[in-house]
C-alpha cells in the first residue's frame, strides 16, 4: 500500500516539471519559426507550429487538466464544497477540450481526419468547425467561474478568505479597462451594425467580461491560499490565476492586432501567450491533487517522496 501511494504521488510530482519542459521545447520552437518567418516572409513554419505540435499541445495539456480535475473531485468526500468545485473545473476542461478538438477538425493538416474524405460536405464541416469551435470558450469558462465561486465558499467557510493587495487591484484594473475599451468600441460604438450580431457573435462577446471575473477570483482564492503558506495549494491557484491572466493577454493581443496597434513583429509572439495559458491550467490540478495523495501518503512514505523529488 505504501508503494503504491509513493508511486501514486511521484508520477503526479512530475507532471509539473515535464508540462513545463514542453512548453518551453515549444516555444523555442515557435520562436525558431518566427524567426524563420520574419527572414523569408514566408508563414509557413509558423502555420507549421500551430498546426502540429501546437494543436496537439492544447488538446494534451486539457486532457492532462481534465483527468487530473476528475482525480481531484473524486478525493473530495461527499457534502465537502470543494468536491462540486472541482467537478465543475473539471467540466470547464471538458468543454476545453471539445473546443481544441473542434478547432483541429477546422485546419487544414494531418491531423485533422475530416481531410481524408475531400469534398463538399468535408469543406462545410470544416467552416462550421471554425465557426462554431470559439463558442466553447465562454462555456468553460462559465464553468471555471462557478467552480471557482464554490471554492470561496469553501474559504469564507473555513475563516481563510485573503484580501486583495495592490498589484492586485492593478491587474484586474487593467484587464477591466481593456473589456471596457472593447466593448465601447467593437459592440456599442455607433457604426456597429445590428444585423452583425448574431447570435454566435454576442456569445463570442462574453468571454472579456468572464474573464474579469474569474481573474478577480482566482486572485482572491491565491490571497486566501497564501494565508496557509507557500505550499502546493497556494501554486495550484497560482497556476489558475496565471492561465486566466495569459488568456487575458491573448484576447488583448488578438484585439490589438486586429485593430492595427501591435507591430508586425510582436504579432506572432502574442499568439505563444495560449501555449502558457494552457500549460498552467494543466498544472494547476496537479499540485492540488499532489497535495491530496501527500495528505494520504504515511509519514515514512512521504519523506522518501520527499527526497526522490529533490534528487
Amino acid at each position: 500500500m505504501k508503494v503504491d501511494f509513493l508511486e501514486d504521488e511521484m508520477v503526479v510530482a512530475r507532471l509539473p516539471r515535464i508540462i513545463l519542459l514542453t512548453t518551453v521545447a515549444l516555444l523555442a520552437t515557435g520562436f525558431a519559426a518566427g524567426v524563420a518567418w520574419w527572414q523569408t516572409g514566408n508563414p509557413v513554419w509558423i502555420r507549421f507550429v500551430f498546426s502540429y505540435p501546437g494543436a496537439l499541445f492544447f488538446v494534451a495539456t486539457s486532457a492532462v487538466q481534465l483527468w487530473l480535475s476528475f482525480r481531484c473531485a473524486r478525493l473530495f468526500s461527499v457534502g465537502d464544497l470543494l468536491r462540486p468545485a472541482w467537478v465543475l473545473i473539471a467540466l470547464s476542461a471538458l468543454a476545453r477540450l471539445a473546443g481544441d478538438i473542434i478547432r483541429l477538425f477546422a485546419m487544414t493538416s494531418r491531423l485533422n481526419p475530416l481531410l481524408l474524405f475531400p469534398g463538399e460536405f468535408t469543406r462545410a464541416v470544416m467552416v462550421k468547425a471554425a465557426e462554431y469551435g470559439p463558442l466553447l470558450n465562454p462555456v468553460y469558462m462559465l464553468f471555471l467561474a462557478f467552480g471557482l465561486l464554490y471554492v470561496l465558499r469553501a474559504c469564507r467557510q473555513n475563516g481563510i478568505v485573503g484580501r486583495l493587495a495592490g498589484a492586485d487591484i492593478v491587474l484586474i484594473g487593467l484587464v477591466v479597462a481593456y473589456t471596457v475599451n472593447f466593448f465601447a468600441g467593437a459592440v456599442f460604438a455607433p457604426g456597429v451594425a445590428a444585423p452583425g450580431r448574431t447570435v454566435q457573435k454576442i456569445l463570442s462577446w462574453t468571454s472579456d467580461p468572464l474573464l474579469c471575473i474569474l481573474l478577480f477570483q482566482a486572485i482572491l482564492i491565491r490571497r486566501s491560499a497564501s494565508n496557509m503558506g507557500w505550499g502546493l495549494i497556494a501554486r495550484c491557484w497560482l497556476s489558475f490565476t496565471a492561465a486566466i491572466f495569459a488568456t487575458s493577454v491573448g484576447d488583448i493581443g488578438l484585439w490589438a492586432w486586429s485593430r492595427g496597434y501591435l507591430p508586425h513583429s510582436l504579432q506572432a509572439a502574442s499568439w505563444f501567450v495560449w501555449f502558457l495559458a494552457s500549460a498552467a491550467y494543466a498544472v494547476g490540478p496537479a499540485y492540488q491533487l499532489r497535495a491530496m495523495l501527500h495528505a494520504t501518503v504515511p509519514d515514512d512514505a512521504s519523506t522518501v517522496s520527499e527526497e526522490l523529488e529533490m534528487a
